[in-house]
């Protein structure tokens, strides 16, 4: 029998307190206030509106876990790792922080025990952020903050050979779609998602406003646009349990001709061995919020269940993980 670790356990019992120094280091902005360099316990108070000695706690704790480093003459500066908390920098998890450590997330995951013994979430995610227009937005800012990481990739490896025109569904803010029409400039496209997610700002950024139409509706129950090439749906179907992704499956049946075909970006887990640590922490989330990280095989039977068919899927992975399954007519 292996030694056992008591420190180790403890270690993973006290848990929940670094992911909260991350967040508040995030929602103080606390990395960006340090772009520039060192910075005082007194001079960071005065720009974040904090209490000096709770903040100077804070700092240490942050300080603890490699986010900081205490120089000599008191002043905190970033580490390598502390700049990610940064919102300007290329790889930067603020928003995702923001949004993975806050409400509903943070609630559904202190209540994983009843979602184990009942099958359930103890929080309606989506109801939540439908009731909460802060959480909305940090929400839509985390997924444009990954979309922002993946979308090189994804440009690169996604095949639009004959594709002429596209939906991209609960596309949030359009940073994929902004990507994908940069990148091909003979493409139109149509961002489809609630009304609190759509925004010209990215399309405008990018040059590409023009060629592109802002649709509100709910993928689950809302007709979807009809008789496009293709159809996109990334880092959705993870939020959902299997029957909502059988309807939402089904109505991209509906809308999509018998050539179209259906792009899910998403992660999937192997069928045998043990998940990575991005997608074994992920599958606990969602199934913290009643959605899933599914295998290939689970994709292919939902697809089946909805009339589609899994066609292919790619090998290759984005730096986050997910990969690119073509799904089409059956």
């Amino acid at each position: 029998m292996a030694e056992q670790n008591p420190a180790r356990v403890m270690d993973l019992v006290f848990g929940f307190i670094p992911t909260q120094i991350v967040r508040t280091m995030a929602t103080l902005d606390l990395a960006d206030r340090l772009a520039e360099g060192p910075a005082s316990p007194q001079e960071l108070a005065k720009l974040t509106d904090c209490h000096e000695p709770s903040l100077r706690r804070l700092l240490r704790g942050a300080a603890f876990l490699g986010l900081l480093a205490l120089n000599d003459d008191g002043t905190y500066e970033l580490t390598p790792d502390g700049h990610l908390l940064r919102a300007d920098v290329p790889g930067s998890v603020k928003q995702l922080a923001v949004y993975l450590t806050g409400e509903p997330t943070w609630s559904a995951c202190g209540s994983l025990a009843h979602t184990v013994r009942t099958g359930q979430p103890a929080v309606s995610g989506y109801d939540w952020l439908a009731e909460d227009p802060a959480a909305q937005a940090e929400f839509y800012e985390s997924c444009a903050g990954v979309a922002r990481q993946d979308v090189p990739e994804l440009v690169e490896d996604l095949d639009l050979s004959g594709v002429r025109d596209l939906v991209d569904l609960g596309g949030g803010t359009g940073t994929l779609m902004a990507g994908l029409l940069a990148a091909n400039p003979g493409l139109r496209g149509v961002l489809f998602d609630q009304q609190a997610a759509l925004t010209p700002a990215v399309l405008e950024a990018a040059g590409v406003a023009d060629r592109c139409a802002l649709t509100a509706g709910d993928f689950r129950t809302d007709p979807l646009p009809p008789g496009y090439d293709a159809y996109v749906l990334k880092n959705v179907l993870c939020d959902w349990g299997d029957n909502d992704v059988v309807r939402i499956l089904q109505a991209c049946g509906q809308a999509m001709r018998p050539d179209s075909v259906l792009f899910v970006i998403d992660l999937v887990l192997a069928e045998n061995g043990t998940p990575g640590p991005v997608a074994q922490m992920s599958d606990l989330c969602t199934l913290a919020c009643g959605g899933a990280i599914r295998t290939e095989r689970e994709f292919g039977d939902l697809a089946a269940a909805a009339g589609l068919r899994l066609a292919e899927i790619s090998e290759h992975r984005t730096g986050t993980g997910t990969s690119i399954l073509r799904v089409a007519k059956g």
